[in-house]
């Protein structure tokens, strides 16, 4: 049987921590790459860190050389001002590494954000129109990766989610914030949550991330992942205070919207269920109820 390597880098973040975990329990053992060592074993499973800084060339070379990896999912990535850096250099020398070696494919996370203000069903043919500086960045580092691919034949695939949650995502983020402030009973103020969004959660994306490593005949794509359904914040909100039978206030209306967010954005999911034989299984009100029960245990109120 071919012995395979799996590189993962991001692997200590929101999904690279649930991507790492499911490749895991699966025996892959994966080993995850960045500039902060962790204890990553998982449930008995191997899960090996090695340190590696994404930007630094050498670095990144001195990884594939210890690792010599046969896919590698490229999951690093951060909203922060080092954001250019980390999302777009970081690719540059990180698919650099990939041409030079034996990868069969390199999948890149990328972001619902590179398309900007568009609204509706949206497509992978339509352009990046990215408004924000994540956004931008994620956008550029697509980039980065279909022309790699169209000059160079790197076996590049960028998988696009739209709004991903679940269990161990930053408490910045709506749902995260919304499901905390309903468990810990503290008032949660929103803006009027009429804009809509395609919530997807955070196990239908790895397993997209993971059928992009192996799906044949798919080099230089970006392939959306969502729910395919726009579900109002105001509704998300409601359905997490319903679930938790918080009684906490919830203030709708009087917090503005965040900047260069989008309105009523909802992904067109038909490539990555013709090309990966993906569809989400998690549905909206499944997937606030693993939250709430996660956010509980680890607050000692399950």
């Amino acid at each position: 049987m071919k012995t395979e390597s799996v590189l993962v880098t991001g692997g200590t973040g929101f999904i690279g921590r649930h991507l790492t975990r499911a490749l895991a329990v699966s025996g892959q053992h994966p080993v995850v790459c960045g500039r902060h060592p962790i204890d990553i074993e998982l449930d008995g499973a191997g899960a090996r860190f090695l340190m590696m800084d994404i930007t630094d060339g050498e670095s990144v070379h001195a990884a594939f050389e210890a690792v010599k990896p046969t896919r590698v999912f490229h999951v690093a990535g951060t909203s922060k001002v080092d954001g250019l850096s980390v999302n777009t250099i970081g690719t540059e020398r990180l698919l650099a590494e990939v041409m030079r070696s034996k990868v069969e494919r390199v999948v890149l996370l990328g972001s619902a954000e590179e398309y900007g203000a568009l609204s509706g069903p949206i497509s992978e043919h339509l352009p990046a129109a990215p408004r924000s500086p994540y956004g931008v960045s994620k956008a550029a580092a697509t980039q980065l990766a279909r022309r790699a691919h169209a000059e160079h034949g790197c076996p590049a695939v960028v998988v696009r989610p739209f709004t991903v949650y679940g269990p161990w995502q930053p408490l910045e983020v709506f749902v995260a914030e919304a499901v905390a402030c309903a468990v810990e009973n503290k008032a949660f103020l929103m803006s009027t949550g009429t804009q809509r969004r395609d919530h997807v959660y955070v196990d239908d994306v790895v397993r997209a991330l993971i059928a992009a490593s192996t799906a044949p005949g798919i080099d230089g794509e970006v392939i959306n992942v969502g729910s395919g359904v726009a579900t109002p914040l105001r509704e998300v909100a409601e359905t997490i205070w319903r679930l938790t039978e918080t009684s906490a206030p919830l203030h709708i209306g009087v917090r503005p919207a965040a900047p260069h967010e989008q309105n009523d954005a909802w992904a067109d999911i038909g490539l990555a269920e013709q090309a990966l034989g993906w569809s989400p299984t998690v549905d909206l009100e499944d997937g606030l109820l693993a939250t709430i029960e996660w956010a509980r245990e680890q607050r000692g109120q399950a």
